[in-house]
């Protein structure tokens, strides 16, 4: 009698403590789901957005073709290397960038070089940047962000980051200077033309005596460019001081291709329908609008909300 009565006071002990672990823990995810979302997300107001595919530029909208998403695509890993940093032995990861510009890039591209030769430097990159932001979402996700991802795979392999093992992919800086370099790589511009090209920043650094050190412990970098040097580079434009608006005064300043750089991160401008817009890659302005275009008036004071911001222009016209 005595142990019947144990053994039910006993389970009716377990549910209940299961009941408590349960609702703990559900507690705890509505709370950490509350807190990243609050710190994931920055509001912007959905006329900043432009939240369609088609950009109307002179290079018409790109879809992924069907047989070549089996080799482009967010899920591809890349090939693994081992170096030594600081006496540790680590396991790190090479892009391959260059195989989706010579296989993807350029065949959609080359039908339209001729009509890109006739126009402006700034107009020139304007088709570009919004051209490689629509290829990279349409292969790799509207997030197609990878840790050291440029262009012509010059980055060092990377072991740091949740980002760092994906094959193709393209980080803050290594966006800003695709465009740039794509011009230079297609004969568009020359590279003391473009100085937010790597060919540009060889020709800079090579002119000047700057010294490329975007490497590990600040080595040389193939002349690949980091955040840090980017704002160096080019002619500032304006300034904007942390927590700042953005006047209309320099907002009728900017033009396509200006870099918009801060410590550790960077974006550009685009003109969609004559209208300023900002594009990156990472970051939370372009992230939290879906993926999409955000109008500069808007996403600039966002840029700015924590840390100072520069906008360059390393374009000769």
């Amino acid at each position: 009698m005595l142990h019947r009565e144990y053994i039910r006071l006993k389970s009716q002990h377990n549910k209940h403590l299961s009941y408590c672990v349960a609702t703990l823990m559900l507690l705890c995810m509505v709370i950490g789901s509350f807190n990243t979302c609050s710190r994931a997300q920055t509001p912007i107001p959905k006329e900043a957005i432009y939240d369609k595919a088609d950009f109307g530029t002179r290079i018409p909208y790109q879809k992924a073709h069907s047989d070549l998403t089996a080799q482009f695509n967010r899920y591809m890993k890349g090939d693994s290397v081992y170096l030594v940093i600081n006496d540790t032995s680590v396991t790190a990861y090479k892009t391959d960038n260059q195989r989706f510009l010579k296989k993807v890039i350029a065949p959609a591209l080359e039908p339209y070089l001729d009509e890109l030769s006739g126009l402006s430097p700034s107009e020139i990159i304007n088709e570009l940047a919004l051209f490689t932001f629509n290829m990279y979402q349409a292969y790799f996700g509207n997030s197609f962000y990878r840790w050291g991802g440029d262009l012509f795979d010059l980055d060092d392999p990377q072991f740091r980051g949740n980002t760092s093992h994906k094959r193709y992919g393209l980080d803050c800086s290594g966006f800003v200077m695709a465009p740039f370099d794509l011009a230079v790589y297609f004969d568009l511009l020359e590279d003391s033309a473009a100085i937010f090209s790597s060919q540009g920043f060889r020709y800079f650094c090579e002119k000047t005596g700057f010294q490329d050190s975007g490497g590990f412990g600040g080595s040389p970098n193939n002349f690949r460019i980091d955040t840090r040097e980017m704002i160096f580079l080019g002619d500032e434009v304006f300034h904007i001081e942390k927590g700042e608006s953005l006047s209309l005064e320099n907002l009728k300043k900017l033009q396509p291709g200006d870099v918009v750089c801060r410590k550790g991160h960077a974006g550009m401008i685009v003109f969609i329908k004559e209208h300023p817009y900002y594009i990156e890659s990472g970051g939370r302005i372009v992230p939290s609008a879906g993926g999409y275009p955000v109008k500069a008036e808007v996403a600039l004071p966002l840029f700015a909300k924590n840390r100072p911001v520069s906008i360059r222009r390393g374009l000769l016209q």
